[in-house]
C-alpha cells in the first residue's frame, strides 16, 4: 500500500496536507453514508485511509517512504543508523491500534470518525471494557439515542464490574429514562466501589445549634432518589 496514493496526495505533501486529505476522504468514505454492499466497500476504504494516515503521521516513516519514491522533493536527510521502518515486516493492525486511533480522533473532536474506528476495535475484540466505555463516551458526545449509550455502558460494566465511571453514567442515564430502580442499583454499586469518588461526594449539612448551644439532631442524609437527581444535574452540568 502506498499511503500517498491512498490519500491522493503527492510524495512531498506536508503534514498539514496529509491531515487535510485524510479528513476530506474520511468524510467522503465514512461508512454511515452507505448501506448494503456499498457500506462494506466504504468500511474497507475507511480502514485503508486510517492506516495510511497513521503511517504518514509518523515523521520517520513518512521520510523513509519519501526517500524511496522517485523524483521526490523531500529534503535529504542523513543516512539512518537502523533499518528503515518501512522495511520492517508489516503487521495487521490490532484492536488496540484501532481503539487508540479512535481515542485520538475523539480527543480531536472528530466524533464521527472516532465512532467508526472504535466499532472496528469492538468487532475485532468485543471483550475489552475500555472499548465499550469509549463508545459510550462517543455516543454521549453525539447526543444521540440514550439507549445506545446505555447498551455500550452496560457492556463495559459487564466486562469490568468495578468500572465506577460507567456505573455512575448508567445511573444518570437510567434516571433520565425514568428507570429509577436500575438507576439506584448502579448508584449504590458505585458508592460501594468508591464511596469517596468526587462525583458522589455530598456536601455535609451544618448541624444547627439549639438555643442552649447544644447541637440539634443531625439532618438525615438525602435519599438515593435525591442523590440520583443531584448526580444527573452534575453529569449534565445543570447543577
Amino acid at each position: 500500500m502506498n499511503p500517498f496514493e491512498v490519500l491522493e496526495i503527492p510524495p512531498d505533501a506536508s503534514a498539514e496536507d496529509i491531515k487535510a486529505a485524510y479528513h476530506r476522504l474520511a468524510k467522503q468514505w465514512h461508512p454511515d453514508r452507505y448501506a448494503g454492499k456499498e457500506k462494506e466497500t466504504a468500511e474497507a476504504k475507511f480502514r485503508e485511509l486510517a492506516e495510511a494516515f497513521s503511517t504518514l503521521k509518523d515523521p520517520g516513516r513518512r521520510l523513509s517512504i519519501q526517500q524511496q519514491m522517485p523524483r521526490t522533493q523531500a529534503a535529504p536527510a542523513s543516512a539512518p543508523t537502523s533499518v528503515p521502518r518501512e522495511q520492517e515486516p508489516t503487521r495487521e493492525r490490532s484492536p488496540e491500534d484501532w481503539a487508540a486511533m479512535a481515542r485520538e480522533a475523539f480527543n480531536e473532536g472528530k466524533v464521527d470518525q472516532a465512532r467508526a474506528l472504535v466499532y472496528y476495535a469492538i468487532r475485532m475484540d468485543g471483550t475489552k471494557a475500555a472499548y465499550h466505555s469509549l463508545l459510550g463516551a462517543i455516543l454521549e458526545q453525539e447526543g444521540g439515542d440514550v439507549r445506545a449509550v446505555v447498551k455500550a455502558l452496560e457492556a463495559a460494566v459487564r466486562l469490568a464490574p468495578k468500572d465506577v465511571e460507567s456505573h455512575i453514567k448508567l445511573a444518570g442515564h437510567f434516571q433520565s429514562l425514568g428507570m429509577s430502580a436500575r438507576a439506584q442499583k448502579h448508584l449504590q454499586l458505585a458508592r460501594e466501589l468508591a464511596p469517596n469518588h468526587p462525583k458522589l461526594r455530598q456536601q455535609k449539612a451544618a448541624k444547627p445549634e439549639s438555643k442552649g448551644g447544644k447541637p440539634s439532631a443531625p439532618i438525615p442524609p438525602a435519599s438515593l432518589l435525591d442523590q440520583l437527581r443531584d448526580l444527573w444535574d452534575r453529569l449534565t452540568k445543570r447543577g
